[in-house]
């Protein structure tokens, strides 16, 4: 990949100026919303390694050299990842090299992976708005601008035939963008899963490899891995039904708990219908 869009320090989202250059590209606002979603797991993977920040906004040598090291070698992880079905923290540790660094979670190591991919997915729709933005602007920029200023109608009948003209790479853009995204989903709900205090370590690597193995959906894996957030929600409404609460006032108590956290560490919560339906299922109220 050209290193004329490259995301070289994937932590550093909030100075990354080469991204609020797109939006000045001719087709940014159809593109917008899938490197907006990108973009927000990214952010939620720098939460998984918050506590390698410090106070004024630096990151520690081992998150920049980690982080690089995983986008430097995601293409050999990704291969480790499709022929064995291994624990996918291990694999990324051993693959890079990083077996012994203490300072360093399971969770962090699998949150860099999903910001590898949805930094890839940018990357990709990036190099194709920016190709398409320059055959735009190719033979007479100062005609083109005003063509788009004073006869917008005739200007978006050339952005179509340039756009016709690359259609097929515009289809092989969408399609590895969206892979991309989906495979930074499922690889941050992996994070999720290590992240989890209620999960032993045993099973945090059985869910792990056989989701890498394709054992497992995001969505079974996301099933499994709430199981014991779900569990704590009924325990907690146990204990308030039985001391006398009514299901809604069991439902107030518990939004204003920690127990109503959609992820350990995270500051989202579960919806009241959400907290509702947990409770129903798990037969604490009808």
């Amino acid at each position: 990949m050209s290193n004329r869009f490259y995301l070289s320090a994937p932590l550093d989202i909030d100075d990354w100026g080469n991204i609020y250059d797109l939006e000045h590209l001719a087709l940014y606002e159809e593109f917008a919303e899938r490197i907006d979603a990108a973009v927000e797991l990214i952010r939620e993977g720098e939460q998984h390694w918050a506590n390698h920040q410090d106070d004024i906004g630096e990151w520690s040598a081992d998150a920049v050299r980690i982080l690089g090291e995983v986008r430097r070698h995601s293409y050999n992880i990704h291969q480790r990842i499709g022929l064995f079905q291994d624990d996918l923290a291990s694999t990324i540790r051993w693959i890079i090299g990083e077996l012994s660094v203490s300072a360093v979670t399971d969770c962090q190591y699998v949150a860099a992976l999903a910001i590898d991919r949805a930094c890839r997915a940018i990357e990709v729709l990036g190099h194709w708005l920016r190709d398409v933005h320059e055959d735009l602007y190719a033979c007479d920029p100062e005609d083109v601008i005003a063509l788009a200023e004073d006869y917008p109608d005739s200007f978006d009948v050339l952005l179509s035939e340039v756009r016709q003209e690359r259609v097929q790479l515009e289809i092989e853009a969408r399609e590895s963008a969206a892979n991309l995204i989906g495979s930074a989903r499922h690889y941050m709900t992996l994070a999720r899963v290590y992240a989890s205090p209620v999960l032993s370590s045993n099973e945090k690597m059985r869910i792990s490899a056989n989701a890498s193995k394709g054992g497992n959906s995001s969505a079974a894996v996301r099933q499994e891995a709430n199981t014991g957030r779900d569990e704590d929600i009924c325990k907690y409404g146990r204990r308030l039904r039985d001391t006398g609460r009514t299901k809604t006032e069991a439902l107030d108590a518990i939004l204003q708990s920690n127990a109503a956290l959609k992820s350990p560490g995270g500051s989202e919560k579960l919806s009241r219908k959400q907290l509702g339906n947990i409770l129903v299922k798990g037969k604490v109220f009808s």
